[in-house]
């Protein structure tokens, strides 16, 4: 009986219930072979067998139903070596769902699936082989309604494949990833599909009749089309779904006939359209949702929508439209509810948005707009408008009379003021605004109490990244149902109390990145609903006993003080507040927590003290704290803990002392604690430990890096029944006690490396259980006892920067059953042969990196049936056996020779490698003829530093799956057409370094239509020449998210102008010619997170007003270095850590390598480096440290030489300096070279 849909999906979500080694006793020819694969029992009689990795090349005989008496309902065989399925494979069983995906079948025999024909319903066949669609094959599964073919090699579908076929219940069908050009009329013939997707081929063309008239859903993104196929779309009545993302559609075809008249959606987004011509979607008389975000849309004209009689949602965002022509959604007024005009080129709002009667959401978000402009527009629409979005604009004022509308956003604007009545003048018909976003303008007071006076409803009001100094004491008093105020980064210098007072409903209150000193005592107890205050970042200097009264904040749950200046904390400063749940004081200067700091809070679960300087605990410091969970005291100067720290605090699960400065531990202050699972003691000066017995019951993590222990007496880690992760990396430790760890059964993680262990002794691992990783690194082992190891219980294992000569076969004999990777990098092994890695039948991962491997026997690494990645990198081999590589594993994926003295690409004995590395060998062509199956499932390739001339063409047209491609380092001399069309999906191409490139063949590049990272630059002569152009290719490429490109022009000014850079999140440039920037070179960067370097140019002045043009970036990294800069401030016109008034905040600023001028504009270092004191990890403000460390002074001769870090804020203005701090000054010499610049050119 066949089984529902449903219970198929059941049948897939039971992978761990009651799974078994598969053993079919009553059938003597299966019996054996199955014992590979998992079972899964579903009913009494029926169950799924998972086969992961096994080295068939086709599917053994399944057992026969009649002997065994089970039924097979579903059969996977993945990740295997599967080639070819022979007749009558699946014939003995009742299989409903087969999957064979990732495999290498190239070979379906005709009888294959018989036996199947009124049985099988779902057929995995991705990532294979297949050149053809076994459609023959396939022709008599009545019952088949799920096919997947995707990732296989399938370039061409013949018409009328399907024709003689039975397939009545096929209804899915997916083909995407394959090489498929066009598709013929009929080539679905006699299907009855509903969802069809060949997303990512390269279909250029299709033909009229060539799909079902019964689709409902068809995906070609991500093809070569030019045009939209209408001819192909004719008559599909049911059509819900076209859609066409990331093709080369450039045009778009008027006044086409209607091809379907249901309501369909249509998905246009990121191709090349310029223009929106009259009656464009006229084939579409009825459109849910058109995409069209992410082209280059310029010019609409204003009858584009001709011919469509309803459109739900528009979205035209991500173009270049200016403007919108009057009449041009006038067909679809009363049906367009939704439109998105965000991130275009609109100065004003189109008036065409005035005849929309039921438009609900407007996103004109990053524009050009300066005024809202005739108020009628807005009107008209606001008894249903209910969403508008305009942040990123230059909005000076606010316009009225918002009706119904809930969400309100005018965040990253140019307001400097709310008048009176700003947000309505109706008191009839008041708005219903419930969330107001006024982030990011440039507001000073708020003063006028009228300015909400009609916006009676409003929940959320967002004023953060303000320039507000100022709030009257009756602000808010028109404001009883505001819930949350956000007044982060501003500059108020104290506690808006007497403002707040009249919020009796507030319950998030956020004022972080303020000047508040001091919180009022008293003040605030009307805020009685409070629930979450946060005052990070400011100058707050004391907590006292009153500042946070109980009885007025029954409901406040979380406090966040963390990064001020907090001293003083005083003792029951958070008294009777017993919905407290989390405390947040990291980043003060506290020294010392008095008694009953943290005292009654029944609720109490978190409390984090980390940074600060505290370096004595009262007794009674965490008094009656039942739920407390989690405590941190990090990065304090803590060497001990009052006995009696802890009273009642019985719950604490997670300690973290790190980063203090312990010399002994002794946990008796934690005797009371109950149930601690997690202690962080790493980074202290501990010499030894000595535990509790009830902690050692109950300790599940347990981190000792970085200390200075040298020996582990036996019994330190005995009898802990829980611990599953234990560090001890970075110690001084010597040897290892053979018992030290015997009592750990659950210890899956063990890091031991950075010590100095000499030898591993017998028994030493041997009482632990399972090791799901042993880390042993960078010690000073010559060897490893046999019997080390327990019997299979260590799956991960880690020797990589010892002194080992050899493998150790004799320790590793225990863990032929188990040991899955093995590291033996930078060790001082001499040679590879197979007999070394006998028995180790479940190693998966081998690393040979850095050793003094100077010879690869016949067939290495034979026994390795299921090695998967294999790095040999590093080695000084000078003795290949031609067949190095025989009998290598069929699971190969990953193989590293990086540097190992090739001469010419290895035999891989047909292994179809994913990723090769070949770089920094002496390969001066590719042998293709011997090993083409290596090449064709590759989808990374690293050949740089070779002595390659050229990519042969009929090398490159065998990888299809060719994903990344480095060819850097290498003599080539040009980039021809067939070179860069044969790699239709690469993502990442980097060719830098290439002196003899003379040749790039530009317009090829717009067959990379997945790119998404692209490096070229030192490649001399192309760049140099008077044919190359950088903005030609730019042109064609398509959205990237990495570029970096060398340059050969003198200023950096429209070069990204036809470039998109709407995904663009990291770019690079250089150039030694570069010597100025214009303010809007860089306009078009935005992003949450973007790294824009420029660098080794003779870059020497960089204007302070180039800040305020990345007003699209949130979090900005900038790179600087190797530049002619004499001086640079980024918050010359904002207050750090900002760097313009729409609150771009600077993560990192390089400057090394410059000739940089000590003087007062460059003060700010020390600012700088202060609030990446306070704000950073120890860890990361290292890295800072030693960037500044590096960061030298070129001139005044009183500093040359020394380092920013070094200066204070005092010392870049003191008297020695040779430059007076003076506001002329600080641009002096720059400004004085670029005027001789203007005058030399």
């Amino acid at each position: 009986m066949l089984l529902n849909p449903l219970f198929i999906l059941v049948v897939y979500c039971l992978s761990k219930v009651s799974v078994s080694v598969c053993r079919f006793d009553g059938d003597e020819n299966s019996r054996s072979v199955w014992t590979a694969c998992d079972c899964v029992r579903l009913t009494v009689d029926s169950f799924k067998v998972n086969c992961h990795a096994v080295p068939w090349i086709t599917v053994p005989a399944v057992p026969s139903v009649e002997k065994t008496e089970l039924h097979m309902t579903s059969l996977s065989v993945i990740n295997s070596q599967l080639m070819f399925l022979t007749y009558d494979a699946f014939r003995e069983q009742s299989i409903q769902v087969l999957d064979l995906s990732n495999n290498k079948i190239d070979s379906i025999n005709m009888n294959a699936f018989r036996g199947l024909e009124q049985k099988l319903y779902q057929l995995l066949l991705d990532n294979n082989e297949l050149s053809r669609i076994p459609a023959r094959q396939l022709s008599q599964l009545q019952q088949l309604r799920y096919l997947n073919l995707k990732n296989n090699k399938i370039d061409v579908i013949e018409a009328g494949i399907f024709k003689n076929s039975i397939l009545r219940n096929l209804r899915y069908l997916y083909l995407d990833g394959n090489l498929i050009d066009s598709i013929p009329s009929d080539a679905f013939v006699s299907l009855d599909l509903q969802v069809l997707t060949l997303s990512h081929n390269r279909i250029h063309h299709m033909e009229a009749h060539s799909l079902p008239y019964t689709i409902w859903y068809i995906s070609l993104k991500g093809n070569m089309l030019q045009s939209i196929p209408y001819e192909a779309f004719e008559g599909l009545k049911d059509l819900q779904m076209i859609d066409l993302e990331g093709n080369s559609i450039d045009h778009l075809q008027s006044y086409v006939s209607t091809v379907s008249n249901g309501n369909v959606s249509i998905n246009l987004s990121s191709n090349k359209i310029r223009t929106l011509p009259a009656a464009c979607f006229s084939a579409f008389q009825q459109i849910n949702k058109l995409d069209l975000s992410r082209n280059a849309i310029q010019k609409v004209h204003s009858e584009f929508l001709q011919g469509v009689a309803t459109l739900q949602t528009l979205d035209l965002s991500y173009n270049r439209v200016g403007f919108l022509p009057i009449k041009s959604l006038f067909t679809v007024a009363h049906s367009l509810s939704k439109i998105s005009l965000e991130e275009n080129e609109l100065s004003t709002v189109p008036e065409a948005l005035s005849v929309l009667k039921v438009l609900a959401s407007l996103n004109l978000s990053s524009n050009k707009l300066n005024t809202l402009g005739n108020d009628d527009i807005l009107s008209n629409n606001g008894n249903m408008l209910k969403e508008l979005l305009i942040s990123h604009n230059y909005l000076t004022q606010i316009a009225a009379n918002f009706g119904k509308l809930e969400n309100l956003d005018l965040s990253s604007n140019n307001i400097a003021e709310l008048h009176k009545q700003a947000f309505g003048q109706n008191e009839k018909r008041p708005a219903s605004t419930v969330r107001l976003n006024l982030a990011g303008n440039q507001i000073r007071r708020l003063a006028d109490p009228g300015v909400f006076i009609y916006m009676p409803m409003l929940v959320y009001v967002d004023l953060s990244h303000n320039n507000i100094e100022h709030i009257s004491s009756n602000f808010f008093h028109h404001l009883p149902t505001l819930e949350s105020l956000s007044l982060e980064k501003n500059l108020l210098d104290s506690f808006p109390a007497l403002a707040l007072r009249p919020i009796v409903k507030l319950r998030y209150l956020i004022l972080d990145r303020n000047r508040i000193r001091t919180l009022p005592m008293g003040q605030i107890e009307q805020l009685g609903s409070l629930e979450r205050i946060s005052l990070t970042h400011n100058l707050i200097h004391a907590i006292s006993q009153n500042t946070f009264p109980g009885r007025n904040f029954k409901s406040l749950k979380s406090i966040n003080l963390a990064f001020n200046r907090i001293t003083f904390l005083a003792s029951k400063a958070f008294h009777d507040l017993f919905a407290l749940d989390v405390v947040q004081l990291q980043g003060n200067k506290l020294t010392t927590l008095q008694m009953y700091t943290f005292a009654n809070l029944s609720n109490l679960r978190i409390v984090n003290l980390d940074g600060n300087q505290i370096n004595y605990t009262s007794e009674g410091c965490f008094f009656n704290l039942p739920r407390l969970e989690y405590l941190s005291l990090r990065n304090n100067r803590l060497e001990t803990i009052a006995l009696d720290a802890f009273v009642h605090v019985l719950g604490l699960e997670t300690l973290d002392l790190a980063y203090n400065k312990f010399h002994e531990f002794d946990s008796q202050f934690l005797r009371h604690v109950q149930n601690l699972r997690s202690l962080d003691l790493s980074h202290n000066m501990l010499r030894h430990v000595q535990f509790l017995d009830h902690l050692k019951q109950t300790l599940v993590n347990l981190n000792l890096k970085n200390n200075r222990l040298q020996f582990i007496h036996e019994t330190v880690f005995a009898d802990m029944p829980r611990l599953e992760y234990l560090d001890l990396t970075k110690n001084s430790l010597i040897s290892l006690h053979p018992d030290g760890f015997g009592s750990m059964p659950k210890v899956h993680t063990l890091l031991l490396g950075d010590n100095q262990l000499k030898q591993v002794k017998k028994g030493t691992f041997e009482g632990l259980n399972r090791i799901n990783l042993l880390d042993v690194s960078r010690n000073e082992l010559n060897r490893l006892d046999g019997s080390c190891f327990g019997e299979n219980n260590v799956v991960e294992l880690n020797l990589a920067g010892n002194r080992l000569t050899e493998v150790p076969q004799a320790a590793l004999a225990s863990l032929h059953g188990s040991l899955a990777s093995l590291d033996l990098s930078d060790n001082r092994i001499e040679s590879v042969e197979s007999t070394q890695f006998e028995g180790l039948r479940n190693l998966s991962q081998l690393l040979l990196r850095a050793n003094r491997v100077q010879l690869v026997s016949e067939a290495a690494f034979k026994s390795l049936h299921k090695l998967r990645i294999l790095d040999l990198s590093e080695n000084p081999i000078d003795e290949w056996h031609p067949n190095a590589f025989r009998d290598l594993s069929h699971s190969l994926e990953s193989v590293n020779l990086a540097d190992t003295g090739l001469y010419s690409v290895p035999n891989f004995a047909g292994r179809a490698v994913k990723c090769l590395n070949l770089s920094n060998n002496q390969i001066t062509s590719f042998d293709i003829a011997a090993d083409k199956a290596t090449l064709q499932k590759l989808q990374t390739l690293d050949v740089s530093r070779n002595r390659l001339r050229q990519l042969p063409a009929s090398m490159l047209n065998l990888l299809t799956n060719l994903k990344v491609l480095n060819v850097s380092y290498n003599p080539m001399v040009e980039f021809t057409d067939q070179m860069i069309r044969a790699l239709p999906k690469l993502e990442t191409f980097h060719c830098h370094h290439m002196y003899e490139i003379r040749d790039v063949y530009k317009p090829a590049f717009s067959s990379l239509v997945n790119l998404k990272e692209f490096q070229m630059y030192d490649v001399g002569k192309v760049v140099h020449s008077g044919f190359f152009q950088l903005d030609e290719l730019l042109a064609v490429l398509p959205g990237l998210k990495t570029l970096r490109i060398q340059l050969s022009n003198q200023t950096l000014d429209n070069q990204l102008a036809n470039f998109d850079t709407r995904l663009l999140r990291s770019l690079h440039l250089q150039g030694s010619n570069i010597k100025q920037i214009t303010l809007n070179a860089f306009k078009s960067l935005r992003g949450y997170k973007v790294k824009l370097a420029i660098t080794n140019s003779q870059l020497f002045y960089l204007p302070p007003q180039f800040f305020s043009t990345l007003n699209h970036i949130k979090h900005l990294y900038l790179d600087l270095s190797e530049n002619r800069l004499r001086t640079v401030n980024p918050f010359s016109t904002s207050r750090l850590p900002t760097v313009n008034s729409h609150g771009t905040v600077l993560q990192d600023i390089d400057l090394r390598n410059n000739p940089i001028h000590c003087d007062c504009s460059m003060r700010w270092v020390a600012d700088w480096l202060d609030h990446l004191r306070t704000t950073a990890e120890p860890d990361h403000f290292a890295e800072h440290v030693s960037k500044w460390n590096s960061t030298f002074c070129y001139t005044p001769n009183s500093l040359v030489g020394q380092s920013l870090w070094s200066l204070s804020a005092e010392q870049f203005c003191s008297a020695s300096s040779t430059a007076q701090c003076s506001p002329l000054s600080l641009y002096t010499l720059p400004l004085l070279l670029l005027v001789i610049f203007c005058l030399i050119h």
